[in-house]
């Protein structure tokens, strides 16, 4: 009876934490919450904290909850791999809904991709938002589930808007899910096949046993893993009634029950999930601070893993360094107001998408790049004027951002930081090319002191627009509500962005 109430605790633990990542995702919209920040989903991590630090070469006090978790973790072995990670709960509810194989791969190979993602960090190159679950989890939801989501609702109610017998429940339901769980637009996010492929192949590694990623793979359950061998908590069995009839090895997702000694637990693997107390037929199984000696397995990774992981991370360090960077193409690349210093914003962005997420809530610019600006710049956020601006009181990227990649701004400090410059292209133009008026960029310009401005010329009967790049700080408004179509004929370029610099102290020379 203990045992199954531990089962029913851990499943409630599972979804419970589920919906409070949910809700802390959901949460990151425009007006910002004064209770518990959004990116609590990510500073929770202690896998992505660590990386990122070591790869920045800076103490990030923002990830001071990821040490709670971390210390539970030397107290209860990878309990938070079965009773908290996000992805591993989806990945058991996909167990139940598609029946998943039996077979099970390796488990040293993600103590070699730990090895290797530490060392690419120790070389300044930060690759936790490969691999990390709860990255990829925020990621997955904020560029392709919430946008779906938000599709099929904005499908569903304008549906039943324009139908007379649903039509007041439509309305009622639309002014209720507003500000809240719709935008006031539908969302459009680039990459979005791109991460809902990725998220679906880690689904149907199940076809190769429960719970493969986290077994073979996700460098976080490493690092829980290795911290697992001095846990106090975990299995023991009870020799008298132990018949050895299989069952919990049978019906261990993690491969953590020795298969030819049920006695004996791999204590990196176990995430806790109780199910082997629950089938033993003679209920000789619990789990308790006195667990059972002798049954942790000794972390032999093997001289070819470690060779592996070490030279693939100079591999790929050496790849990611030498690439050849086409320079013709940043003047393009606009970062959130905020952002540092570009070779530290690389280093700290975690490409988890909570910026592209809460911009999205004020209709505005960022999206993620793809491989125009090499393998560094995947996934990282970049505006897009012509999709969206820059709201010029907006402080919520840098509010959102959980590593610092992103500067959190007064809003008076936001209101003259420079994120670019405008330029017009007179052949485009319709003042300049076309001779007839249009004031639209000069209407829509936010500053006191419009940075978009008029002169007159001799024999011309229309005004022609110009930018006054003192007061310009490149919002963007201008670029979007151009009406020319196509490409605008006023576009930002990074010229003259102002970053925020991060200071580095190294060591003196002797």
């Amino acid at each position: 009876m203990k045992n199954f109430r531990a089962i029913h605790l851990r499943r409630f633990s599972q979804i419970a934490f589920l919906f409070i990542f949910v809700a802390l995702f959901l949460s990151a919209k425009d007006p910002f919450p004064t209770t518990i920040p959004p990116d609590l989903i990510m500073r929770i991590d202690p896998f992505a904290g660590l990386v990122v630090m070591i790869a920045s070469r800076s103490w990030i006090a923002e990830f001071w909850p990821a040490v709670i978790i971390l210390i539970a973790g030397f107290l209860l072995a990878r309990s938070f791999c079965g009773w908290v990670c996000p992805l591993g709960t989806i990945l058991d509810i996909w167990n139940r809904i598609s029946k998943p194989g039996q077979r099970r791969g390796n488990s040293r190979w993600k103590y070699a991709i730990l090895i290797g993602m530490l060392l690419l960090a120790v070389l300044s190159i930060q690759t936790s938002w490969v691999l990390d679950p709860l990255v990829i989890f925020t990621r997955t939801m904020a560029l392709s589930l919430y946008p779906l989501c938000v599709w099929g609702l904005f499908a569903v109610l304008d549906a039943g808007v324009n139908l007379p017998v649903t039509e007041d429940m439509a309305f009622n339901l639309w002014n209720a899910l507003q500000g809240w769980l719709l935008p006031l637009n539908a969302i459009q996010t680039g990459l979005l096949l791109t991460t809902l492929l990725l998220f679906i192949a880690i689904l149907l590694m199940e076809k190769f046993g429960r719970r493969t990623w986290c077994r073979v793979i996700c460098p976080l359950g490493a690092l829980f893993g290795l911290i697992a061998h001095i846990a106090p908590f975990g299995r023991k069995v009870d020799p008298e009634t132990c018949t050895s009839c299989e069952l919990c090895g049978d019906n261990c997702r993690m491969g953590a029950i020795d298969e030819e000694d049920f006695y004996k637990t791999k204590r990196s693997e176990c995430i806790l999930c109780m199910e082997c107390a629950l089938v033993c037929p003679e209920k000789g199984q619990n789990f308790n601070w006195n667990y059972q000696a002798g049954g942790q397995e000794k972390l032999d990774l093997g001289r070819r893993r470690v060779f592996s992981a070490v030279g693939s991370s100079l591999l790929f360090g050496a790849i990611w360094r030498t690439q050849l960077h086409d320079r013709n193409i940043d003047n393009y690349l606009i970062r959130p107001p905020g952002a540092v210093e570009e070779q530290h914003f690389l280093d700290l962005c975690l490409r988890c998408e909570e910026c592209i997420k809460i911009c999205s809530s004020t209709g505005g610019c960022l999206q993620p790049s793809g491989f125009e600006y090499g393998i560094a710049g995947f996934w990282t956020p970049k505006a897009l004027m012509r999709e969206g601006y820059c709201e010029y009181s907006c402080t919520l990227c840098g509010q959102v951002c959980p590593s610092g990649a992103i500067k959190s701004l007064s809003e008076e400090v936001k209101k003259k930081r420079i994120i670019g410059l405008a330029y017009i292209d007179q052949f485009r133009c319709i003042p300049w090319e076309g001779g007839e008026d249009c004031i639209v960029c000069e209407e829509h310009c936010p500053t006191p002191i419009k940075a978009i401005q008029f002169e007159s010329r001799e024999g011309e009967p229309t005004k022609l627009p110009y930018v006054d790049r003192t007061i310009c700080i490149g919002c963007g408004i201008c670029e979007t509500k151009c009406p020319v179509m196509g490409e605008s004929a006023i576009r930002i370029f990074q010229e003259g962005e102002q970053r925020e610099v991060i200071k580095v102290e190294y060591p003196e020379e002797p």
